[in-house]
C-alpha cells in the first residue's frame, strides 16, 4: 500500500529547508505518525524537495526502512499563490498531485497562509483531497489516541536482550544496537509513549558512541530530545533530558575539528542546558543570554562546578564555534572546579587549553592587538610554569599533560613568531622539543618494564577512546614535535582554528 504524507513547517521560507525543523509525516491512511529529520535530513529547496520526494522518505527517521512511503515537505509561511507560482519544468504526477491538494485546501483567507498545524495522510492517492475537518480527525488520531497496543512478550524479550547486550557482563554492543533498533520500530509502528521512545533512542545513542559512530549518536540523541520535549516529555524520568543533551553534545565533541559551526553552536547549547538543568539553583535570570555571552548565571556556574569534565568538553565545541574567548572563560570556570575537588594536572590542562582558546582567537588585525598577546603569553607561561611542578600518582595522566603543554609552547612559539619575536618563539618551541623527548622515552622505559613483568597495559577511563574527554588528549607515544608539522594530526586532535595552525605552519617552515 502506498500512502503520501504532507508535512508543513513552522520557520518561515528562506529557499531550503531547516534541517532541525523539518517534519517527516507518514501515514497508512488510518493512522499518522511524525518525527524530525534532523541533521543530514532535507535541505533542498521547495521545488527541488517536491522533484526528489523519495529522498525525504529516505532521510527521515521513522521511515528509513519503509522505502515504498513517499513524502513531501512544505512551508507554512509560504502563501498558496507562491507555492502555485513556483517554476517546475515538466512536473510528475506527485507534484501535480500536491498543487492540486493545496490549491482546493481550504486556506485562511486572512493570512493566506497555510496552517502549521495541516497534516495529509492519504493510501492509494485518493481521487479528492480530504476536508478541513477530516484533516483534523487525522491529527488528532496521529497525537491523542495514544497506544495501538502493548509491546508482546517477544518484543519485550527483544527490549530485555538488548539492554543486556549493551549492560551485562558479556557485552555484545553491536547485537545492541540490532536489537534497539527492532525495539524502537516496534515501538514506534505501535506508537508507544513518547518517554518510553525517547529513553530508547537515547540509549541507542550511548550504543553508537561506543561503536565509535558519532553522527548517529547525535541524530538518535536529538530524536530523544524532540520528543521528550514534546506533549508526553514530562513523564520521563528528569535524568532523561540532561542525559540526552549531554549525549548529543558530547557525540558533535567527539568529531573534533571535523564538527561544522553550527553542529559545535548546537553543542554548546547543549552542553549550558545540561547544566542549568543539573544545578542545584533555581535561576531563570541567566547572565549568558542577555548581551554579554562570556558571563553565566549563578545556576550554570553551580552546575560547572559539578562536572568539570564536561565543562573542559564545552570549552573545547566553543572553540569550534570560533566563541574564542567564551571558551577561554569556560575553561577557566572547568580550571577552578577541577582545583576544588583536588585535580592539579586536569585544572592545568584547562588553564592551557584558557590560553591556547585566547591564542586561536588573535589576529594581528585585532585592536590592541600587542596588549592582548601579553595577555595570552602570559596566561600560557603561567599554565606551562604550574604545569612543571605538578606531581601525582596517574602517570598516563601526567604524560597527557605534557603532551599538552608541549602544545601550548608550539602555539605560542606560532604566535611570538608573527608577531616578530623570534628569539622567544625558538625557546619555545626548543623547551617544547625537549619535553616531548624526555616524555616518549620515559614513555618506552616503562613499557618495557611492563612487558617483561608481564602486566596488562593501564585501563584508559571511560570515554577515553571515544574522542570527547579530557583524558583522551595525546599522551606518550603520541605527542611529538614532529607531529606538529603532519596536518592530519593537527586537525583530529589539537583542535586548533585555521588561523593559528597558520602561524604555527608558518613559523616550522620558516623557522627551522
Amino acid at each position: 500500500m502506498e500512502a503520501t504524507a504532507f508535512g508543513f513547517l513552522s520557520p518561515p521560507f528562506s529557499g531550503q529547508a531547516s534541517p532541525h525543523s523539518t517534519l517527516a509525516f507518514v501515514g497508512d491512511g488510518r493512522t499518522l505518525t511524525s518525527r524530525g529529520i534532523g541533521r543530514g535530513g532535507v535541505t533542498l529547496a521547495l521545488d527541488a524537495v517536491l522533484n526528489d520526494a523519495q529522498t525525504c522518505v529516505e532521510s527521515a527517521i521513522v521511515v528509513a526502512r519503509r522505502p515504498q512511503l513517499t513524502c513531501v515537505v512544505v512551508d507554512s509561511a509560504l502563501s498558496t499563490s507562491s507555492l502555485l507560482a513556483t517554476g517546475l519544468t515538466n512536473p510528475s504526477p506527485l507534484q501535480n498531485e500536491v498543487r492540486r491538494w493545496i490549491h482546493s485546501t481550504s486556506i485562511s483567507s486572512s493570512s493566506n497562509e497555510i496552517s502549521s498545524s495541516v497534516i495529509l495522510a492519504s493510501s492509494n492517492r485518493p481521487d479528492r483531497p480530504p476536508s478541513p475537518d477530516e484533516m483534523q480527525s487525522s491529527v488528532i488520531l496521529a497525537s491523542s489516541n495514544g497506544p495501538e497496543r502493548p509491546p508482546s512478550p517477544d518484543e519485550i524479550q527483544t527490549l530485555q536482550k538488548a539492554f543486556a547486550a549493551f549492560y551485562g557482563a558479556e557485552r555484545d554492543t553491536k547485537l545492541a544496537n540490532d536489537l534497539f533498533t527492532q525495539t524502537i520500530d516496534v515501538w514506534e509502528r505501535t506508537m508507544q509513549s513518547a518517554d518510553e521512545t525517547a529513553g530508547l533512542y537515547r540509549v541507542r545513542g550511548d550504543v553508537n558512541m561506543e561503536l565509535f559512530q558519532p553522527m548517529k549518536a547525535e541524530s538518535d540523541y536529538g530524536t530523544a530530545i524532540q520528543l521528550l520535549q514534546g506533549p508526553d516529555g514530562s513523564k520521563a524520568d528528569p535524568e532523561e533530558l540532561p542525559a540526552s543533551l549531554i549525549g548529543r553534545a558530547r557525540a558533535i565533541r567527539s568529531l573534533g575539528s571535523s564538527a561544522t559551526k553550527r553542529q559545535a553552536l548546537q553543542a554548546s547549547t547543549d552542553y549550558e542546558t545540561y547544566f542549568s538543568l543539573t544545578s542545584r539553583l533555581d535561576d531563570n535570570d541567566d547572565l549568558s543570554k542577555k548581551g554579554d555571552a562570556n558571563t553565566f548565571s549563578a545556576a550554570i556556574v553551580d552546575g560547572v562546578s559539578r562536572n568539570p569534565y564536561a565543562t573542559w568538553e564545552w570549552g573545547m565545541v566553543s572553540r569550534v564555534a570560533e566563541q574564542f574567548d567564551r571558551a577561554s572563560e569556560i575553561h577557566r570556570l572547568a580550571s577552578n572546579s577541577f582545583r576544588d575537588i583536588g585535580d592539579i594536572p586536569r585544572s592545568v590542562i584547562s588553564d592551557l587549553d584558557r590560553g591556547i582558546d585566547l591564542a586561536a582567537g588573535l589576529e594581528s588585525s585585532n585592536k590592541d592587538f600587542a596588549k592582548k598577546l601579553a595577555t595570552v603569553q602570559k596566561i600560557l607561561e603561567d599554565s606551562i610554569e604550574s604545569d612543571v611542578n605538578v606531581q601525582g600518582r596517574d602517570i598516563e595522566l601526567l604524560q597527557r599533560l605534557v603532551g599538552k603543554e608541549g602544545e601550548a609552547r608550539t602555539a605560542l612559539a606560532g604566535l611570538l613568531w608573527s608577531s616578530n619575536q623570534k628569539a622567544a618563539a625558538e625557546a619555545q618551541y626548543g623547551t617544547a622539543c625537549s619535553r616531548l623527548d624526555e616524555l616518549n622515552a620515559d614513555y618506552q622505559a616503562r613499557e618495557s618494564d611492563r612487558i617483561k613483568r608481564g602486566a596488562p597495559p593501564p585501563l584508559k577511563p571511560r570515554g577515553a577512546s571515544l574522542g570527547f574527554s579530557i583524558d583522551d588528549l595525546p599522551g606518550a607515544d603520541e605527542a611529538s614535535c614532529s607531529r606538529f608539522k603532519n596536518d592530519k594530526y593537527v586537525d583530529e586532535k589539537l583542535v586548533w582554528n585555521a588561523g593559528l595552525r597558520e602561524k604555527v605552519r608558518k613559523f616550522l617552515s620558516l623557522g627551522r
